[in-house]
């Protein structure tokens, strides 16, 4: 029998050799292409055919998609590149090869490889490479075979059920299109608010947090089954609401690249601003705060490209110069473990269910917010940042509770006189 120390070295060995075989497969194959369009541009060809072909054909949002793709991808071999450069694993390579060379003479060549391994896996570089891309490849990877296939399926089986139950037919217009996508952010909205306020449902969600470092390989990072969850709720919404499946299948080819693009992180998008577009879009500063465990950022930004149902529910949060941001979830995790990103959140949901007695508080601790327990919501979420904000209203101040104050209505995080502006 293996002891558990055993057992999780063995399953950690596993995770590196798995990690290293997709990553090495997935970076050649976007360095190629990304090189390759971009030396056939210059033939007209490449990324330069992708976006003048779709402005001469009028499909102009798959201009502004190709586009940022192109961007999504620079960004991510840019911070790769970055990383190289600042922790350069050949610095001070040749004085560094005799010492090396009188380490490996007397050992066997089984010996040598596995010192070899190790000396590699203790550079800087190496260990900041795994701590911020393993499980995140790895993610890609176990989602790629497992659940996407599946989510398609689901989409395409739960859509014309629904179909049949709309309210009314959105026009082929620019305001039908904008209605669309706005019932697109709604239904994103309601379940992405269910995923962080209740618990079984923030075990599907927690692994796309589980990161503690930002870059666009966070995008990947996402429980196999949470597609059918976020389908249950979207699906027959949208259906119901006049969305049209034609719709929905471009919706999500935006929402899929511009959800992408903003979880760029700091060394590859420094502040992650977009100037006045900051105020009508969700920028990677944005969602940068979405993705912070600090008590003022927790469970906010919730959309994805518009933030106006952030701001109409109140979960608006930009990034406020005096909190810096901290990534990742509010438990200890182990930033390299694949198991603990992964499933760590569900062990954890089973364990306190053994704990907790009795069987209602067992179907309660299901469907409260994480941090709940029996008697007690003083680590929930909501309690947290409200505890934090006390004093310091004004750091979660928005245009919405200026415009509430106006009109008399009183909104729940209203800043106070003491508040600094």
């Amino acid at each position: 029998m293996f002891s558990k120390k055993a057992l999780a070295k063995t399953l950690n060995t596993v995770e590196n050799l798995f990690f290293l075989g997709f990553a090495i497969t997935i970076l050649w194959i976007t360095v190629n292409s990304f090189f390759n369009g971009t030396w056939k541009s210059f033939r007209g060809m490449g990324f330069l055919e992708d976006i003048t072909d779709p402005i001469n054909k009028r499909i102009y949002y798959q201009v502004a998609l190709t586009i940022l793709s192109i961007l999504t991808t620079f960004f991510l071999l840019f911070e790769m590149l970055k990383l190289f450069m600042q922790l350069n694993p050949f610095k001070e390579f040749s004085s560094k090869m005799p010492v090396l060379k009188l380490e490996l003479v007397s050992l066997t060549l089984t010996n040598k490889i596995s010192h070899l391994l190790s000396r590699m896996g203790n550079t800087q570089f190496v260990k900041e490479v795994f701590r911020r891309y393993k499980t995140n490849f790895l993610a890609k990877v176990f989602n790629d075979y497992i659940s996407k296939l599946f989510i398609i399926f689901v989409y395409i089986e739960m859509m014309p059920y629904f179909r049949q139950f709309a309210l009314f037919t959105i026009p082929n217009t620019w305001y039908g299109w904008l209605y669309a996508y706005l019932m697109w952010e709604l239904t994103y909205w309601i379940w992405h608010f269910l995923g962080h306020r209740v618990r079984l449902f923030w075990c599907l969600h927690s692994p796309h947090h589980a990161p503690v470092e930002m870059n666009l390989t966070v995008a990947w990072v996402h429980f196999f089954a949470e597609g059918y969850y976020t389908a249950a709720i979207q699906v027959p919404l949208l259906m119901i609401f006049g969305v049209t499946p034609e719709m929905v299948a471009i919706i999500l080819v935006i929402d899929g690249t511009w959800g992408t693009f903003i979880h760029a992180g700091e060394d590859a998008f420094k502040n992650g601003r977009l100037g006045i577009l900051e105020r009508i879009l969700i920028t990677p500063s944005h969602h940068r705060v979405h993705h912070a465990r600090n008590p003022l950022y927790i469970d906010t930004n919730f959309c994805v490209l518009l933030p106006f149902w952030d701001w109409l529910f109140g979960t608006l949060q930009n990034e406020r110069h005096e909190v810096k941001i901290e990534y990742g979830i509010t438990r200890e995790t182990i930033p390299t473990s694949f198991i603990d990103m992964y499933f760590g959140e569900c062990i954890c949901l089973f364990k306190d269910l053994k704990e907790t007695p009795g069987f209602i508080n067992k179907i309660k601790l299901l469907f409260q917010p994480p941090g709940w327990q029996p008697g007690s919501v003083e680590h929930t979420a909501k309690v947290v940042r409200q505890n934090f904000l006390k004093g310091r209203e004004y750091l979660a101040k928005t245009s919405r509770d200026q415009l509430f104050s106006r009109t008399l209505i009183e909104p729940s995080l209203a800043p106070t006189k003491t508040g600094n502006p």
